[in-house]
């Protein structure tokens, strides 16, 4: 995280000012956008702060059209806090004030992109004459969320490959802020691309509403009439519709089974062939023409593998390459390579796995 404050800063510079204290106080930097005024003794952590804020400002201002909203803007300064919630929010005569603990490089991130939704959404409550704490739980942390994919765009990436794997979490605790900051961003998005069909409703008015308070239920409700069936629904169509830069372990080893998994009637029903077994089969025109169908289908998505299953894509790809010109008994070692190399895949595999689900040690 550091090194990111460092680096903010330095693009920060310009606008970073330090504001005038009394002889023996200590010298404070503030950093000002559209959203919030940031306010704290230490420039990197005013400038990481404000980047945050600037990402969210430019989310509402591309991606929903956001229009800017009446002065005036928030205050936020950054204290230190040993116990408590790191974010307070406290409405004021012409205002709204916060306090952060913006904390070490292992939350900081989180409670920067948090701090920034919840200043917006508290702005547009006190703006509608509503109290701060109004809005369900979801929009905050949706909007958490595009804050941090705005900064680290493989995070998207991420979230939606974990979220395969997982079963989707009630729609009720979704809206109530009860499941994960990245099922909100999912239910955000998946909104997203119902209400573009929508003439009569916009991310904009959606959004603008629900941080006012407003039930986000009432919308689904005239869009289905199983909300639960339309969320399980929506979400499974999202996950499946975006194409990964790249792939997770998980999915490299499922697309290498995939792709060396030989299925061919010989003649009385399906069968499950080994490579060795395919080679010796090579003659017939379906397991020719399976293998040249694997061929292109190899070149293009070997770029997107997990760099743990690399060598054994690569291993595939050389018998691949000499199905049809090698002998059996050269078919026959580089299928034992293949072999090789996926065995070592999946023990790296267990290494990685197992190392992230050791907790850390603790810094003393």
């Amino acid at each position: 995280m550091w090194s990111v404050l460092a680096t903010s800063a330095w693009l920060a510079a310009a606008i970073l000012e330090p504001t005038p204290s009394a002889v023996g106080t200590p010298q404070l930097f503030s950093s000002e956008n559209k959203i919030a005024m940031v306010v704290g003794e230490r420039l990197p952590e005013v400038s990481y702060v404000a980047a945050h804020l600037d990402a969210l400002d430019r989310y509402l201002k591309y991606a929903v059209s956001m229009p800017e909203l009446p002065p005036p803007i928030a205050r936020i300064e950054l204290v230190e806090m040993a116990s408590g919630a790191p974010i307070g929010l406290r409405p004021m005569t012409g205002g709204l004030l916060v306090a952060l603990s913006l904390g070490d490089e292992r939350v900081a991130a989180d409670r920067a992109a948090e701090v920034a939704a919840r200043t917006w959404v508290a702005r547009v409550a006190i703006a509608g004459g509503k109290p701060v704490t109004a809005s369900q739980g979801w929009v905050r942390q949706a909007l958490a969320c595009e804050v941090l994919v705005q900064l680290r765009p493989a995070l998207v990436d991420y979230w939606y490959r974990e979220a395969l794997f997982m079963p989707a979490p009630p729609l009720e605790a979704v809206i109530h802020g009860q499941a994960s900051d990245a099922e909100a961003f999912l239910f955000w998005r998946a909104l997203g691309r119902a209400l573009a069909g929508s003439p009569s409703e916009s991310q904009q008015k959606i959004l603008i509403a629900s941080a006012q308070g407003e039930p986000i239920m009432k919308i689904i409700q005239t869009m289905a009439k199983s909300p639960e069936a339309w969320w399980i629904a929506r979400r499974a169509d999202l996950l499946v519709s975006r194409n990964s830069v790249s792939h997770g372990i998980r999915e490299s080893a499922e697309a290498l089974d995939d792709i060396t998994r030989f299925i061919f009637d010989l003649g009385s029903g399906d069968v499950v062939l080994t490579g060795g077994e395919a080679a010796r089969h090579r003659d017939l025109a379906a397991i020719s023409r399976g293998v040249t169908g694997r061929q292109s289908a190899l070149r293009r998505e070997i770029i997107r593998q997990n760099p743990v299953y690399h060598n054994a894509w690569r291993a595939f790809g050389a018998w691949l390459e000499r199905f049809n010109g090698g002998t059996i008994e050269e078919l026959d070692l580089l299928w034992a390579d293949y072999l090789k190399e996926r065995q070592l895949a999946e023990a790296l595999r267990q290494e990685i796995e197992a190392a992230l689900l050791t907790p850390p040690i603790p810094k003393k």
